[in-house]
């Protein structure tokens, strides 16, 4: 008897251990949903305009998001700028 509650006992620490490992990843984190979204209307933006979506140009336009909403620019204004700066890029890219 006193197996089973020491057994249970570990499998109930392991499980706990193991739901607090997961909501601490980063994975779950505010930005890294912000990101998610971000990154999938960036590729739906880039589909739109019929141009090729590159993972490393998504990254950098959801980047540059999160860090002004980090810095407490408003949302739109966050997109606007974002949005100015992919297409120098994007401009800068076609050129070359």
């Amino acid at each position: 008897m006193k197996f089973k509650l020491y057994f249970l006992s570990f499998l109930g620490f392991i499980f706990f251990n193991q739901i607090l490992t997961i909501k601490s990843s980063p994975e779950f984190n505010t930005n890294s949903i912000i990101k998610i979204f971000c990154i999938e209307n960036v590729k739906s933006e880039i589909r739109k305009a019929n141009l090729i979506y590159t993972e490393s140009f998504g990254n950098k336009v959801c980047d540059c998001y999160l860090k002004n909403i980090n810095n407490n620019i408003e949302h739109e204004k966050s997109i606007l700028k974002c949005k100015e700066d992919a297409n120098k890029q994007l401009d800068s890219h076609l050129k070359k």
